[in-house]
């Protein structure tokens, strides 16, 4: 019998999907995009990210990626598919999946949007994320990991005062302050290091039909 696989605790549904239009306002003394009535937890590192609701209800929406579970996985090393710790505790290394190997092979340290997953959970990640299977991927552990740019449509104001998007889903990094005030974030980027290979073997059962 198949195993039931679960849905990713970073994928969103359908109704996550809270369509709220940015604009610009004063503040500071500098034009900064926001939203209406918005609370100041709606910023982090400098920059507005994007409003999504947590009820988990709806359509699955597999090609996409929940905002606020995506960047808490990143921050609090979390795994993708059960939103629980992914540290391993005979370790003390962070399971990490790299969706494909990089020219060269893997590195001291990379940048990735992709969060972690746990020792238990690597079968369902390889089986259910589609971006995970566009290549052959890379199973690793890191040693540790730290914010470095969020991944952001980039916004401006047209000749009539309109706001226009500039640039679609490009990484911003935390230490471009002219260009935060301006973008709506959507990913959490971060930087992996002390990166090793791992044996493709965990939960591969999962992948069998």
């Amino acid at each position: 019998m198949a195993t039931q696989l679960r849905k990713p605790y970073v994928t969103p549904y359908a109704e996550d999907n809270l369509d709220l239009p940015p604009a610009f306002e004063w503040a500071d003394g500098s034009r900064q995009l926001t939203y209406h009535d918005a609370l100041p937890q709606k910023w982090m590192f400098g920059a507005l990210w994007a409003h999504c609701g947590t009820a988990r209800k709806g359509k699955i929406q597999w090609h996409l990626v929940h905002t606020l579970r995506q960047r808490r996985c990143m921050l609090k090393q979390r795994c993708r598919v059960c939103g629980e710790p992914a540290t391993d505790p005979d370790t003390g290394r962070v399971p990490w999946i790299m969706p494909s190997e990089p020219a060269g092979g893997l590195r001291s340290t990379m940048t990735t949007a992709h969060p972690p997953t746990c020792k238990a959970h690597i079968g369902e990640a390889l089986a259910t994320c589609p971006h995970l299977r566009r290549e052959p991927p890379v199973v690793c552990t890191v040693g540790d990991s730290f914010p470095i740019a969020v991944l952001a449509n980039v916004y401006g104001e047209d000749d009539g005062g309109r706001l226009v998007e500039t640039a679609h889903q490009v990484p911003i990094g935390l230490d471009e302050f002219h260009l935060l005030g301006r973008v709506l974030a959507t990913q959490l980027i971060v930087c992996v290091e002390d990166l090793r290979p791992e044996p493709l073997t965990a939960g591969l059962n999962l992948l069998l039909p």
